[in-house]
């Protein structure tokens, strides 16, 4: 009942390793060529999370250049580097918008206040790191009475009164967080002196005068005053 059926052989095809070798090098070689076209030269740089720096001069510190390609751009360690070693900048991050716009991503440190130093104003963020030396006075909170020993740029600076440097420092943080400000602050002596205007000042502790600005109360009067 069974028949002997003739089995068709199988023909093997012969498998061409070196065409696709070169099918896949072609490819290859054709993005590159398509990458390295002139549509992805950097035609535009944006800088995103500055405050203190404008745009130009962020890309001047990290000599980000136009007219290279967006994906063989060389030195972006380098233009980080040189932007971290500016104390204002905490991080810096780069990405490419296709097909032309490279951006500089940058955090930076907050100025708090300024420490009256001879002729010069020394720019101090929240935790007394000085971020620059100025003889322009920098339009913030200005304090003065303090004894510096140490003053060097990037690094804090080191004052014998540092606890109530750092006590004042987080009282000035709060008061930018809402509509206050101080115009200068007198730490020569137990009593400090923190002037609101030229004329208008408040006497008293420095424990007082934070816990008067954490409650609010003293903006409460300063307010009344202003009105009347």
């Amino acid at each position: 009942d069974f028949h002997d059926v003739p089995r068709k052989k199988k023909k093997h095809r012969k498998h061409h390793y070196l065409l696709d070798i070169l099918v896949g090098a072609a490819l290859v070689l054709g993005v590159v060529l398509f990458l390295l076209s002139p549509v992805f030269n950097i035609e535009k740089i944006e800088v995103q999370g500055n405050h203190y720096y404008s745009d130009s001069e962020v890309i001047n510190i990290a000599t980000a250049q136009k007219g290279v390609s967006l994906f063989w751009m060389k030195g972006r360690s380098q233009m980080k580097e040189k932007l971290l070693q500016n104390p204002y900048f905490t991080d810096v991050k780069f990405r490419c918008r296709l097909p032309s716009t490279l951006i500089i991503r940058v955090k930076e440190r907050k100025q708090v206040a300024a420490i009256k130093y001879g002729d010069q104003y020394i720019v101090i963020d929240g935790t007394g790191r000085v971020l620059r030396k100025t003889d322009v006075n920098p339009d913030i909170t200005i304090l003065k009475g303090l004894t510096l020993s140490r003053i060097t740029v990037g690094e804090r600076v080191r004052a014998e009164e540092s606890g109530t440097l750092q006590y004042m420092l987080d009282m000035i943080k709060e008061t930018q967080k809402g509509d206050f400000y101080f115009r200068e602050i007198d730490m020569s002596g137990v009593i400090v002196k923190a002037y609101i205007t030229k004329t208008l000042l408040v006497k008293c502790s420095a424990s007082q005068l934070r816990k008067a600005v954490a409650d609010g109360n003293l903006q409460k009067v300063v307010n009344k005053l202003f009105k009347s």
